[in-house]
């Protein structure tokens, strides 16, 4: 992430196994402390607004080429 400094990070999963994962990786990125400097997105299948919100993403959207533009548009 530090390499390639992007302002979204967008998660996808397709099974309930995989979604935990999605935790893990935002958990990760506090303690490298670049959690604030990008915006999370997840979305899916399994994935609802109330997951998204219970494991910190900034958002949750089912069409993430849509969202993204939106979200980038909208001041931090």
């Amino acid at each position: 992430m530090k390499e390639y400094n992007p302002d979204i990070l967008a998660m996808s999963s397709l099974l309930t196994t995989t979604m935990p994962e999605m935790k893990n990786v935002i958990a990760l990125l506090k303690e490298k402390v670049i959690r604030d400097r990008v915006i999370i997105m997840v979305g899916a299948a399994p994935i609802n607004l109330k997951y998204a919100d219970d494991i910190g993403a900034d958002a949750y959207a089912l069409d993430a080429v849509k969202s993204a533009k939106k979200l980038m548009e909208s001041p931090r």
